[in-house]
């Protein structure tokens, strides 16, 4: 049976697994990795795993919850090794595992639990985006901000790809109004998003 400690373990696997391959995409690719600013970005890698993956995972599991489902975190192994190979290549297929509930089936609950992930990393994006403008950062932080508040916002929208098996697809089932609404959002502050990675680059 399947339970916290085996959770608990491949939240860790997966987030190790990111980070690694965050932290790749970042430089490009393996070949093109930078050891003058590797430490940077791992910790980069590291915060967007951390505010895109496993936020946005752990939100869909307190609603499940929070709804009287059986929710867990699991780990996908083909997710896992794909992640890593796409990675090694400049770009990633951020996949490692999901979050799967037992004991609720109406529409209505199975858009809330997937609507609270897409509406966590629009959260994290749109207070992160506002930290970058508002506050006196290093370059550093800078960096680390931009890529934060751009791969949330990212995967917001991504997510509501109105598509099976994307969250997207169970928020429209569910109501088409907030869907539309949530995804027109999205999609302005992808455009904010991509307007500032112009002018200050990443």
């Amino acid at each position: 049976m399947y339970s916290r400690n085996n959770e608990s373990n491949d939240i860790i696997i997966a987030v190790i697994v990111l980070t690694i391959a965050f932290t790749l995409m970042i430089n490009g690719g393996l070949r093109a990795v930078n050891p003058k600013t590797f430490e940077v970005d791992v910790l980069i890698g590291f915060s967007v795993t951390v505010t895109a993956f496993l936020l946005h995972e752990m939100a869909h599991r307190t609603v499940a919850r929070r709804l009287g489902a059986v929710a867990f975190f699991k780990l996908w192994p083909v997710g896992v090794l794909m992640a890593l190979i796409t990675s090694v290549f400049g770009f990633i297929f951020a996949a490692p595992g999901a979050v799967q509930f037992a004991g609720l089936y109406d529409r209505e609950s199975e858009g809330k639990i997937a609507l609270a992930g897409p509406a966590t990393n629009i959260f994290i994006g749109i207070i992160v985006f506002l930290a970058f403008i508002f506050l006196p950062l290093s370059a550093v932080a800078s960096r680390i901000l931009l890529w934060v508040a751009w791969l949330n916002l990212w995967f917001a929208l991504f997510n509501l790809i109105p598509f099976p098996p994307l969250d997207g697809s169970k928020v429209f089932y569910w109501n088409s109004k907030l869907f539309a609404a949530v995804f027109i959002i999205a999609i302005i502050l992808n455009f904010l998003d991509g307007f500032l990675l112009q002018i200050f680059g990443i």
